[in-house]
């Protein structure tokens, strides 16, 4: 068989129609961790025996060959795949068929979803800000917004690291919550300064680690939640500050370009004047880019 199959990181497995009966010809290496069972126990098996299609109120063979008529489309199902160290793990399961030398094989791929499942299982019962996926180097896989105030879009983050949103300050902290959650196999929250975009949140968060059957570590699902501005963000000076260091304006080329004079700008950037005037604020606030309420909380139009 083609040696990508072996080095792809989907839980794969080849199954083999033989007098009418499946066999499990092959599987790779991402199935044997998922399913904890060595090869050499899942070769020649009945592939029943290790993804029950019992929910679906269809026979294994059913599914597959449904799953397996239209090349075009890529259908696929829910199902449960057997591992030998916990319960059932679900997964969406699809197909293709592949004839050689007057056989027919399947090609069967599993898309682990516990996690995804136990986030909207978590979502039901608790309001929470973001939720994220993140493998064993510690990137982030998936993330996900929900009324977290994240200006960029989720895509940006996929592929850096969850240590890049948390401030230098707590990132010690961070890293020994995770240690201990993945070393004792247990799910543990922890508070932290948050950083999104050009803004800082104070957050909870919870940190709940997955493992693979054969209980190596797969990857953890971090719960976001109450996240509120730092006591420092919601001061317009720091406000102010940030945005102008963030577009590389001098208080002086704010000064030139909205004809305000620079002690009063040097006074507000410097939180002396905490209010200023409604057309200084206006032309201070256009010159950088964005509304008075953003720096001015209290502006009102």
């Amino acid at each position: 068989m083609n040696h990508l199959f072996y080095l792809l990181s989907d839980p794969m497995l080849i199954i083999e129609i033989k007098e009418s009966r499946l066999y499990i010809r092959d599987v790779n290496q991402a199935f044997t961790e998922f399913s904890g069972f060595k090869k050499s126990d899942l070769l020649h098996l009945d592939p029943s025996s290790a993804i029950s299609t019992a929910d679906t109120g269809n026979s294994f063979y059913d599914v597959i060959h449904s799953l397996s008529e239209d090349e075009w489309s890529s259908p696929s199902i829910e199902c449960a795949l057997v591992t030998k160290s916990s319960t059932p793990a679900p997964i969406r399961l699809s197909s293709r068929k592949l004839q050689s030398d007057g056989l027919t094989f399947y090609v069967l791929i599993c898309k682990d979803l516990r996690e995804t499942k136990w986030i909207d299982d978590y979502i039901v019962q608790n309001k929470i800000m973001i939720s994220t996926i993140v493998d064993d180097k510690y990137n982030i896989k998936t993330l996900k917004h929900y009324y977290a105030p994240v200006q960029e879009p989720a895509s940006s983050y996929i592929g850096t690291s969850i240590y890049d949103m948390v401030l230098e300050h707590d990132r010690s902290k961070a890293k020994r919550v995770f240690e201990y959650a993945k070393n004792n196999r247990t799910a543990e929250k922890i508070d932290f300064q948050l950083k999104l975009g050009d803004r800082s949140y104070s957050t909870s968060a919870l940190i709940q680690p997955f493992y693979n059957g054969n209980r190596s570590f797969k990857n953890f699902v971090v719960i976001l939640m109450n996240m509120q501005l730092s006591s420092q963000e919601e001061d317009p000076s720091y406000k102010l500050r940030m945005l102008m260091l963030s577009k590389n304006v001098s208080v002086t080329s704010l000064a030139q370009s909205t004809l305000i004079s620079l002690t009063t700008i040097s006074k507000i950037r410097n939180g002396k004047i905490k209010k200023p005037q409604r057309l200084t604020a206006e032309l201070i606030a256009g010159e950088l880019g964005v509304r008075p309420e953003m720096i001015w909380s209290n502006f009102k139009r």
